[in-house]
C-alpha cells in the first residue's frame, strides 16, 4: 500500500480570462476545479494506474467534504483528521496566452495542537500497512517547522520506505531524518545546495550530492530525482543514474505534473518494476497529466498511450 500524508491539501481553482487587466474587472470565460495537495494528487494518480493507496490528510468544513469525496470517487481509501479550520482554496488565473497562469495560494490552517497529535498517531499506525509512506507539500499555520523530520522520525522502526518532496527549511530538516527518496525541482535543488543548477549535467551531480547527503544520514538505499519542467528529470540512486526525457507532448497545464510523475514510480514499484521501469511510468505520468485541462491528473487511457514513447539513458 502507498500512503501519503498532506497536511495542507487543498483544492485548485483554476479561472480563465482573456487577457488578465489588473484593477479592472475581469470576466471569466471557464472554471476548473479539482482536489490539490502534493500527497493527494500522487494518491490520485497511482490509484488511477491500479495501486493500492491510502491519502492521510487535514481536511475541514465544506471544501474538506468536496476534497473527500473526489478522494473517495477516484479509488483512494481516505484517512481524515478533521480540522475546525476549512480547507483552503488555491485560485490560479490563466490569461489566455502560453505563459504560466498566476497563483494565488493561501497559507491554510490554523492546526489545533491536538489535531497535529492526532495526525502523527494516525500516520504511524497506517505506515504498519505500507510499503511507501510519502510526505510533501507545504505546511499549515499551526504544524511546526520541523513536521517532517518528526513524522520521518516516527517512523524509523517501520518497514516502509519514506518518500519526502518539501522546500526550504521543512524539506532541510526533513532531510535530517534520512527519508529513502527526495524529489527537488531545480529551483528547490539549487536552495538544498546554495548554488545555481542548470542543465542535465548539472542536475545529475547536483541529484547524486544530494543522494549522498542523504546516505550520511543512515538512509538506505538513498535515491533523489530532480526534476526539470520540460526538460525531463535526472534520478540517482544506488543502481546508477539516469536522465529521463520529458515526453514531447503540447502540455495544456503543468498543475500537479511533479506528483503524478512520483504517483507513476510508486504504482511502477508496487506493480513489482524495478528503477529503469519505473522512471519510466513516472515520465508518462507526468506527461499525461500536461495533458490534460487545468487541474485535472492523468487518465489511465492517456498514460497506456503514451508509455511506448517514454525513454532514459545512464549517466556516466
Amino acid at each position: 500500500m502507498i500512503l501519503t500524508v498532506t497536511l495542507n491539501p487543498c483544492v485548485d481553482l483554476l479561472l480563465g480570462v482573456q487577457g488578465l487587466h489588473p484593477f479592472d474587472t475581469n470576466r471569466v470565460v471557464s472554471r476548473e476545479e479539482d482536489a490539490g495537495g502534493k500527497g493527494t494528487n500522487l494518491s490520485r494518480v497511482a490509484a488511477e494506474l491500479g495501486a493500492r493507496t491510502t491519502a492521510c490528510c487535514f481536511l475541514g468544513g465544506g471544501v474538506g467534504a468536496h476534497v473527500l469525496r473526489i478522494l473517495e470517487d477516484q479509488g483512494v481509501t481516505p484517512a481524515v483528521i478533521k480540522t475546525e479550520c476549512e480547507t483552503r482554496i488555491n485560485v490560479s488565473v490563466q490569461d489566455g496566452s502560453d505563459k504560466p497562469p498566476t497563483t494565488f495560494n493561501m497559507k491554510g490552517g490554523p492546526v489545533l495542537d491536538e489535531e497535529w497529535r492526532e495526525m502523527i498517531l494516525t500516520v504511524a499506525d497506517l505506515a504498519n500497512e505500507a510499503d511507501w509512506v510519502c510526505m510533501g507539500g507545504s505546511l499549515p499555520t499551526g504544524v511546526p517547522e520541523d513536521a517532517w523530520r518528526t513524522l520521518i522520525r516516527t517512523l524509523k522502526s517501520k518497514k516502509a520506505r519514506i518518500l519526502l518532496d518539501a522546500d526550504n527549511e521543512p524539506m532541510k530538516l526533513g532531510m535530517e531524518a534520512g527519508p529513502h527518496l527526495i524529489k527537488p525541482n531545480l529551483k528547490e535543488a539549487s536552495r538544498l545546495l546554495d548554488r545555481e543548477i542548470s542543465g542535465p549535467l548539472a542536475a545529475g551531480d547536483a541529484a547524486e550530492e544530494l543522494r549522498v547527503r542523504l546516505e550520511a544520514t543512515g538512509a538506505k538505499d538513498a535515491s533523489v530525482i530532480l526534476s526539470m519542467g520540460s526538460g525531463g528529470a535526472v534520478a540517482a540512486t544506488p543502481e546508477g543514474r539516469w536522465l529521463v526525457p520529458a515526453i514531447p507532448v503540447q502540455a495544456k497545464s503543468t498543475i500537479g505534473s511533479g506528483d503524478s510523475m512520483l504517483g507513476g514510480i510508486l504504482a511502477a514499484f508496487q506493480a513489482g518494476n524495478g528503477w529503469e521501469e519505473a522512471l519510466k511510468w513516472g515520465s508518462t505520468a507526468g506527461a499525461a497529466t500536461a495533458l490534460t485541462d487545468g487541474t485535472e491528473i492523468a487518465r489511465k487511457s492517456v498514460f497506456h498511450k503514451l508509455l511506448p514513447q517514454a525513454s532514459l539513458t545512464r549517466m556516466a
